[in-house]
């Protein structure tokens, strides 16, 4: 590694750094942030956490990527495990009162609506985030002669604000039916029950199909992206899946895939959770106990399989191995 790419990995991490530091608002009001998890700590992690610990993606750092790979599965203490700064304080807790209590029923809509909307805000802090990142890369002395990394900074910048007026459209309905005590009910969800695995998750995800998003269409406002909203749950003895869509904002295949998740047998299930992981989402967890009793080859074909489309976002990706076998 040449003198001046060093000092473009040291600018660079600096600039992750600054950027996934730095305080934010709520995204509710405009009191201060606190850290807030997407899966409560008690009655949730605390179910699969080993010695206060869980297992999640975190991405290397420039210099330990360039052997690596862009992400790590490193184990996180649960005080910081799937959490973002998303709301204040009184917000954090007034809104969520409803499942933090450890016997919320998953079976209710209002849960079932107040774990999406948190995955959701989850998604629109994160672009925010990568908005402001890429926003330093651009502006930065270091890379005026770059243009690669500006060009990348730029479509990156554009992409994220595409993305985040999308959430909004979804945040601002769920927001009103949260205000309006649940009396509307815009969304669809399903609840779907497996055999405990030591594993949760909370995301959002968008498909992507080559054919119908072309560039025009995804640039054009006017086209709000179809999104999906995924919670695995782990509670006693089972692990509940609760995955759901916007009733205005579906197509063939959101059903399909919500469909294809019914009646699995358990190597069904393993199947469809590498796929998850692997294709769709990176905001999930797994007990460190577990995540190392798993073989180091599956281990190992999940890395590379990330490694090498962390930016595809198609559905027509498929993997071909089975990470809990």
């Amino acid at each position: 590694m040449n003198k001046k790419i060093k000092q473009d990995f040291k600018v660079l991490q600096n600039i992750f750094k600054n950027a996934r530091t730095k305080k934010h608002t709520c995204l509710i009001c405009e009191e201060n942030s606190i850290n807030s998890h997407l899966l409560q700590k008690n009655g949730i992690l605390n179910l699969i956490s080993d010695n206060n610990h869980i297992t999640q993606i975190k991405g290397n750092d420039f210099f330990k990527a360039e052997k690596e790979g862009i992400i790590g599965v490193k184990s996180v203490g649960i005080n910081n495990a799937m959490s973002y700064p998303l709301f204040c304080n009184s917000h954090d807790t007034d809104v969520f009162t409803p499942i933090e209590l450890e016997e919320h029923n998953l079976e209710e809509y209002k849960s079932q609506l107040l774990f999406s909307y948190r995955s959701l805000c989850a998604e629109v802090r994160k672009k925010i985030i990568n908005i402001d990142i890429f926003e330093r890369v651009k502006n930065s002395s270091q890379f005026v002669i770059n243009t690669h990394l500006l060009d990348l900074a730029k479509s990156q910048i554009e992409a994220n604000n595409m993305g985040i007026q999308d959430l909004n459209w979804y945040k601002n309905i769920m927001e009103s039916e949260i205000n309006n005590s649940f009396i509307t009910q815009d969304f669809i969800f399903e609840k779907i029950d497996f055999d405990f695995i030591p594993i949760s998750a909370s995301a959002v995800y968008s498909p992507l199909n080559p054919s119908e998003h072309t560039i025009e269409v995804l640039k054009n406002p006017e086209n709000i992206l179809n999104y999906l909203f995924i919670n695995l749950i782990p509670q006693e003895g089972k692990i509940s899946l609760i995955i759901g869509y916007h009733k205005s904002k579906s197509d063939k295949w959101i059903l399909e895939y919500i469909c294809s998740w019914k009646n699995l047998i358990q190597l069904d299930f393993e199947l469809k959770l590498t796929d998850l992981f692997a294709t769709k989402i990176e905001t999930w967890a797994i007990s460190p106990d577990f995540w190392n009793k798993l073989e180091p080859k599956n281990i190992k074909a999940f890395k590379e399989y990330w490694n090498e489309h962390a930016t595809d976002l198609r559905v027509t990706q498929s993997v071909d191995f089975n990470l809990f076998e």
